[in-house]
């Protein structure tokens, strides 16, 4: 199989045991650093939880080795990928398995790991690290080391932190350094779909944030628990979850830990993929009943349809979210902080790439809340009204351009950066993207040009 970011090979011995065989592709990042940053985190969970993980038979973070690439052997998983169950699971089945989800989870979370990074076998990492604590480590055989992230890695000739992170401040100001750093090296990016600031707004934009993050560790939202080191599965789809296949609630596996960090709770504590709340439905935290929306009937089929699929998936996040508070509630806790925090930490991090718009909306939602979110004294920032007036008109240009990236992306069964699953037929799917992009033009003709409205869409053929 091939992923966004590695190979995976089905391989079978003589006796006819399978094992399955990972290859880094170049994009995930570091592959020495995602080698045995997912083997540190497969051995603890084995040795430390009892959450079910492939075991590993044999590995090498070194291409110097036979192979000539950085590799992983590991046990093939358990059972079958919940995708190939879910639609024939009852409601009650459902919620036995987010029960059974949210009970591994809580093991995760009751971990108190000593700073934020990747997580490595101490024998493999010979530079700067943070030793495991004995209750959590009494072999000492691991530690906290650099991230794996691949966005701390995308110019090795950088100087950066790139961990270990003993205090949010210090991770926080290091991915505003990083952006930083990227934008004073790499060329500004052609201004097409919305407004994304010139170099020296970036810039300006991110010393603020400098400045912000330097203040997070006083933060009295953010104490405790909220910002507690914690190891978490952030890709769970329905396909990294196997079940067993006369028992489909019982989880016998969790797959694909690749570039797994330790990070505070809450940037990490999330709902998995298949569980969230739908996109566009206004999604309260805490006690609410699900219902159907009150003209129901006067719906067509079609809209009758759609909202029934709605209702269904905004129970599931709700159980997932019960579910959560009774068995995680340091995890519930955690996706209790306000969201502008998590935005913050990840607005920061795409400023090279996306622009100034959504940073500089998270920095206003903070100035105008700042005493409600935490912070003590005056905020050392402010925005004037003509700044906050031309920040509003171009943040709906971006607010456009992402409702049409994220409509292309479900309808062509891809992600931000094109990826086709191969099992999908390439070709169609590109006609598919020339039909879908013509349809937009076509729909937004008495407001952009032509030109316009292909600046907006996400997948132009070069």
């Amino acid at each position: 199989m091939e992923g966004g970011f590695r190979k995976a090979f089905l391989m079978k011995k003589a006796n006819g045991k399978e094992i399955i065989a990972k290859i880094p592709c170049r994009i995930a990042g570091p592959p020495s650093f995602t080698t045995a940053g997912e083997v540190g985190v497969l051995e603890y969970i084995n040795k430390h939880t009892s959450i079910p993980v492939p075991r590993v038979f044999s590995w090498s973070s070194d291409n110097s080795n036979p192979v000539g690439a950085e590799y992983i052997f590991m046990e093939k998983a358990a059972g079958v990928p919940l995708c190939q169950q879910w639609g024939a699971m009852s409601e009650f089945e459902k919620l036995q398995l987010i029960k059974n989800l949210t009970k591994l989870e809580a093991q995760l979370a009751a971990i108190r790991f000593p700073a934020y990074g990747g997580l490595y076998l101490r024998a493999e990492m010979s530079g700067l690290n943070r030793p495991l604590d004995g209750d959590i480590n009494p072999s000492q055989s691991f530690c906290i080391g650099p991230s794996c992230d691949r966005e701390f890695y995308s110019d090795m000739s950088m100087k950066l932190n790139r961990g270990p992170w003993d205090s949010l401040s210090s991770f926080g100001m290091s991915i505003a350094q990083r952006e930083l750093l990227r934008i004073s090296r790499d060329s500004p990016h052609s201004q097409f779909g919305y407004y994304k600031g010139s170099v020296q707004e970036q810039t300006q934009l991110l010393e603020v944030t400098v400045e912000l993050m330097k203040l997070l560790d006083s933060n009295k939202t953010l104490q405790g628990d909220a910002c507690r080191p914690t190891l978490w599965h952030t890709d769970l789809h329905m396909g990294n979850i196997y079940v067993a296949p006369d028992e489909c609630s019982r989880i016998v596996s969790l797959i694909d830990f690749q570039s797994t960090c330790v990070l505070p709770a809450f940037l990490q504590a999330q709902w998995p993929v298949f569980l969230r709340p739908p996109r566009n439905y206004d999604y309260k935290m805490g006690i609410f009943q699900p219902s159907l929306p009150a003209d129901f009937d006067q719906l067509d089929e079609e809209g009758k349809e759609i909202a029934l699929r709605e209702w269904s998936q905004v129970k599931l996040a709700k159980a997932y979210e019960v579910s959560t508070y009774l068995e995680d509630r340091t995890a519930h806790n955690a996706m209790n902080v306000p969201r502008v925090f998590r935005e913050l930490f990840i607005r920061c991090g795409q400023v090279s790439e996306v622009g100034v718009l959504p940073l500089r909306a998270c920095l206003m939602e903070i100035s105008e809340n700042w005493t409600t979110l935490g912070f003590r004294g005056e905020c050392p920032f402010s925005f004037n009204q003509a700044e906050i007036d031309a920040h509003e008109r171009q943040f709906a240009e971006y607010q456009a351009w992402q409702e049409v990236r994220e409509l292309a992306e479900e309808c062509l069964d891809t992600d931000a950066e094109g990826w086709i699953a191969p099992q999908l037929d390439i070709d169609e799917k590109r006609r598919q993207n020339e039909e879908l992009m013509a349809l937009y033009i076509e729909k937004v003709a008495g407001e952009r040009s032509v030109e316009e409205a292909k600046a907006m869409w996400p997948f132009i053929k070069v």
